[in-house]
């Protein structure tokens, strides 16, 4: 590998965070909810399940499919596009990433106005691979865009951390995927379940914002057990770099169990959206509103 030596970000809980959720509702088609953007004053809710992705008004929940390839149904998990990952650039474009977990779930889609286009990357998850030394196929559960730089997010499992690599922005569109830069995120554990990163969203120079899920499985594809999610921060930038987390929480105050996947946060720091997966596509996934505490200030940047 020709790329510097990792980066190494260890994370627990703080007291100085809190995340909980204000208001939730159903999404009607939305079966496997993987990540979320917000773009313009609409959110766009990706599905892992299908070639197809729902746009959502925030204001009262109405879904509007949008299908990427074929009719847009659902399909069984074999056959799954299993599109984990999101990001929009500054002209508009918006791609969503496959996991990468399998063969078969190496797409990118790349949405233009109402033109939209499904191909095959293969070498962006070998690379991937290949950078983080993994035994098995990667998995990725996010993305950015850092100046001339794409981030995809690798989600571990079984104890095994979390990771960010970096490669070059031309690659979400067949460019060669030369690494430079990885990024090892200890994220520690939930319930004595270690956590996975689900999604990953820029809060500034340096500084993220993400969700993890202590799902009890040492198999970056098959589910577990969820024991509950966090919503955290963490920077790479000063003179003590570090990551912090904390669990959500109902707005009683009791722990929620459910995995989340997909995170918005709101330019002041002080709320955002989430959406959960169910894992079960004879269920809906559900969009909610959360509230934020301590995100604004020295944790968040």
């Amino acid at each position: 590998m020709n790329h510097r030596a990792p980066m190494t970000l260890t994370s627990a809980g703080d007291p100085a965070l809190r995340a909980w959720i204000v208001a939730r509702r159903r999404l009607p088609g939305v079966t496997s909810g993987s990540a979320l953007l917000a773009v313009g004053n609409r959110l766009l809710a990706i599905h892992d399940d299908a070639f197809r992705a729902t746009w959502i008004d925030p204001a009262d929940g109405t879904p509007e499919p949008l299908v990427l390839q074929g009719d847009g149904a659902a399909l069984p998990k074999p056959l799954r596009p299993d599109f984990e990952a999101a990001l929009a650039t500054a002209d508009g474009t918006i791609y969503l990433l496959g996991s990468g977990s399998k063969a078969t779930r190496c797409a990118i889609a790349r949405i233009r106005g109402a033109t939209v286009a499904v191909y095959d990357h293969p070498r962006l998850y070998a690379s991937v691979r290949d950078a983080l030394g993994l035994a098995a196929r990667p998995n990725i559960e996010g993305a950015v865009l850092v100046a001339d730089r794409l981030r995809v997010f690798h989600r571990g499992a079984g104890g095994a951390p979390s990771a960010g690599v970096d490669l070059p922005a031309a690659t979400l569109d067949g460019g060669e995927p030369a690494v430079g830069g990885v990024l090892l995120l200890e994220l520690g554990a939930l319930d004595d379940i270690p956590l996975g990163l689900t999604d990953v969203v820029v809060l500034g120079p340096g500084r993220y914002a993400f969700t993890a899920a202590a799902e009890d499985t040492a198999d970056a594809v098959a589910d577990g057990p969820v024991a509950g999610s966090v919503v955290g921060t963490w920077c790479e930038t000063g003179p003590a770099p570090g990551a912090h987390w904390t669990r959500l929480r109902h707005a009683d105050g009791s722990p929620c169990v459910e995995k989340v996947e997909g995170l918005v946060v709101d330019a002041d720091r002080r709320g955002g959206w989430l959406i959960t997966d169910t894992d079960d596509p004879a269920r809906a996934g559900e969009l909610c509103r959360i509230g934020l505490e301590g995100f604004a200030g020295e944790r968040g940047g």
